[in-house]
């Protein structure tokens, strides 16, 4: 086969080559990290000058790899919606744009999901919400087509419009009900339909806040029915029969899940690696197995009696950078791993939670008590460096 990879999950997570033999097919990387450092010795490269949001830009930069591609493999959130229009246009099988909207446009995935009665948090387009605004509560408009809480702004009803007021129409976001609760992620892979491994965490701390320059933390828990339950009812309603998926649910006060949102590929910041580690089972393999082959053949699952979870600092929010004081010695016994970098490589505004981007991000391990408390102490009691 001809390979297209549109590449910017760093390599070392994904590792492409363990799912494609680069000797038997053709495999080119059309890389927008700004660098071809670290791809397979031999394959095609490429370094994009153009956002892959381009669309024609990149089907006329590359035309000549993408006419006589087989296969485009984009995971990367950001990567979804553009490398579904350019199999459309290039007639490359695999997923086209009606498959990724509604998993890719929050908009779209939300009014699919009311439709179908999926309990939800309360939703309005720009214009209903400023034609009928609630007198109470807290609010957020959400981008339609952002990742990692990107441009997400939070307040009360007057708040949220005086926001919206330079944003004319503003069909690129909506106005979301903020519902307090435990914010969960649910992990895996569908095959065929059927959820078959499924791993739930809840988040120490939130991705909003990490957005804002607080740290996060993610701690495998045991599954709930009710979570459980939603995402199977939820996922088929969206579309999404095969792949991995990560998909966002809040638990309210009164004990209901709620669904959030939902994204067609692996999670990122520690979910691969913990949930290889609970279940012996690497998501990214069998991902890439259902991209590049339309099947995958499932593994043995290895269960492990611990339980993981994994933290991330934030070096995005500030330009001239971000260093933290953290001992090892003190999580003893609890630290699986970690990446303690000085100078991390994060661009300022540009949210990432790539270990190299970051100032400390690590993966923990213990009972599901024991996670919560391990990750809270690291992520309250670990120095944050001003800068000198």
């Amino acid at each position: 086969m001809n390979i297209v990879i549109l590449h910017r999950i760093p390599f070392a997570k994904i590792r492409y080559d363990l799912a494609v033999d680069h000797g038997r097919h053709v495999v080119r990387y059309l890389s927008s990290t700004g660098t071809t450092d670290g791809l397979p010795a031999g394959a095609g490269r490429r370094v994009l000058t153009t956002p892959t949001a381009d669309v024609d830009a990149l089907a006329a930069q590359h035309a000549d790899w993408l006419g006589t591609a087989d296969r485009l493999i984009a995971r990367s959130e950001y990567d979804l919606l553009p490398a579904a229009h350019l199999r459309a246009r290039f007639g490359i099988p695999g997923d086209l744009p009606a498959d990724i909207a509604p998993l890719r446009d929050k908009w779209l995935m939300r009014t699919r999901a009311a439709d179908a009665g999926i309990p939800q948090p309360a939703f309005w387009s720009v214009a209903d919400f400023r034609r009928d605004p609630p007198a109470t509560g807290t609010y957020l408009i959400k981008p339609r087509l952002e990742a990692s809480s990107t441009g997400i702004e939070t307040g009360d009803a007057r708040q949220i419009l005086d926001r919206l007021a330079g944003r004319g129409a503003a069909s690129d976001v909506f106005v979301e009900e903020f519902v307090p609760g435990e914010i969960w992620h649910l992990d895996g892979y569908l095959r065929r339909g059927a959820v078959r491994t499924v791993t739930s965490s809840v988040y120490v701390g939130d991705c909003l806040n990490f957005a804002h320059g607080s740290p996060l933390g993610s701690a495998q828990t045991p599954d709930e029915p009710g979570a459980l339950a939603l995402l199977r009812r939820t996922l088929p309603v969206l579309g999404q029969r095969d792949g991995a998926f990560h998909f966002e649910l809040i638990r309210a006060s009164d004990g209901r899940f709620l669904f959030l949102e939902t994204a067609s590929r692996v999670g990122g910041a520690g979910v691969a690696e913990t949930f290889e580690l609970r279940t012996g089972v690497n998501l990214y393999q069998l991902d890439l197995a259902h991209q590049l082959f339309g099947d995958i053949e499932e593994p043995s699952m290895r269960p492990s009696a611990h339980w993981y979870g994994w933290f991330v600092f934030p070096a995005h929010h500030r330009a001239q950078g971000t260093s933290v004081d953290f001992d090892p010695d003190r999580f003893a016994g609890r630290l699986v791993s970690y990446v303690h970098n000085d100078r991390p490589a994060a661009r300022a505004g540009e949210i990432s939670y790539a270990a190299a981007a970051t100032p400390l991000s690590g993966v923990v391990r213990g009972t599901a008590r024991e996670l919560r408390d391990t990750l809270a102490e690291i992520c309250t009691q670990t120095a944050v460096l001003e800068p000198a």
